[in-house]
């Protein structure tokens, strides 16, 4: 079932930051559709929100559930 997660981010400063966020959340398995601004992310599907979390880490930026 999809479902709607919200992620507060932190460390983006530009749209670089958000495209690379955005990039690392769209390869998560499961996420169907990435919303992503400056300062927080809504991502759509069935992905674990860990696994979420841990995709923006991985990119070198940090979230948190909103």
């Amino acid at each position: 079932m999809s479902q709607t997660t919200v992620l507060a981010l932190q460390g983006l400063s530009c749209m670089h930051c958000v495209g690379s966020t955005r990039k690392a959340l769209e390869a998560v398995p499961g996420v169907t559709a990435v919303d992503v601004a400056i300062d927080s992310a809504k991502v759509t599907g069935d992905a674990d929100p860990q696994t979420l979390i841990n995709a923006v880490e991985q990119a070198g930026y940090h979230a948190t559930l909103a």
